[in-house]
Formats: structure tokens, sequence, C-alpha cells
């Protein structure tokens, strides 16, 4: 009985508030382009400077990554964007994580980790051996996150192909199809 609901909404209902709707993932709609943008500009500002490659990627999500074959994900809390990510179809196959982001008032709920594992099985489905990532040590959340889910650091990957300015690291995860 216990599995079959959130113990957030479990506590809620205990001490008299209304119950929260449940996080859902949907795919990108064009409604949902100034969200994609957005949240990520959102994050980046915070800590980081935005680069072209960021800038591109976040003003034509279209051209970037949907028309390649990639996909872009986007968590619903009832009927607000509560967060995204991005995967792009690379030529040798593998797919790239990119552009994750949750608002600031939803983190810590499990979101990042929902849109990840929704990320590994779109990667799955689209054939992909692999993911990989680029992404920084000061995003300690995040890495302790991709850490969890078997994502490792490696030599090679996109870290290292784009050439951020801002400190990066590559991660990846294997994925058995």
């Amino acid at each position: 009985a216990l599995d079959s609901q959130e113990m957030g909404n479990r506590m809620r209902r205990w001490v008299g508030l209304p119950e929260r709707a449940p996080v859902r993932i949907v795919d990108y709609r064009p409604a949902y382009k100034k969200h994609f943008a957005a949240l990520n500009y959102q994050w980046l500002e915070e800590d980081f400077a935005i680069e072209e490659i960021d800038r591109r990627m976040l003003e034509d999500p279209n051209g970037c990554i949907l028309k390649r074959g990639g996909a872009i994900m986007f968590a619903l809390h009832g009927e607000e964007v509560v967060g995204t990510c991005a995967l792009v179809l690379r030529e040798d196959g593998d797919v790239e994580l990119v552009k994750m982001a949750v608002t600031p008032s939803s983190r810590g709920r499990g979101i990042g980790r929902l849109l990840t594992l929704h990320a590994v099985d779109r990667a799955k489905a689209l054939g992909a051996r692999r993911i990989v990532l680029a992404t920084s040590p000061r995003l300690l959340v995040a890495n302790v996150l991709y850490k969890s889910l078997g994502f490792e650091v490696t030599d090679e990957g996109p870290a290292e192909e784009v050439g951020f300015e801002r400190p990066s690291i590559s991660m990846e995860l294997k994925l058995d199809r």
C-alpha cells in the first residue's frame, strides 16, 4: 500500500494539505520552446557565462536538436514546466545529454533523476550504444546524480570536442540494448 502513493502526498494528506500533482515527462512542443531557453539561461547565468554553443542550441532547438533526430523532453507538474533536457543524436550513433535544467523551486524533488531516466530510455529506443555528456565539476548535485545512475568520467567526449570556456568534464553511460 505504501508503494502505491508518493511519500510526499501521504504526508500532505496526513497533515491536511492537498496532494501534489505527479510530475510527468512530455516531448517538445513549439509552445515549450520559451521554457527550454528560459530554464537553461537561468542556470547558466547563475554559475557561468553564456557561450555561443549554448545560445545557438537554445535559440534554435528545432534545427540543432530535433531535425537531427534528437529529442527534447519536459517535466510538467500539472501544466507548469518544471524541468527540461535534450538528447542530441551524434554522427557516431551515440547520443549526448544536453541542457538539463530544473526550476529552482522544484530542485531536490527528483525531477532531474526522472528526466535523466527518461533520457536513458529514449536513447535506448534510438538505438544508441551510450549516452555522453559534458558537465562542470562545479555542478556537484548534477554530478552526484549522474554517477548514481552509472555515468563514469571519461577522457574523451563532448567536453573535449566542444571546447567550452567553462571548466568541463565528459561522462558516459554505456547502454545495454
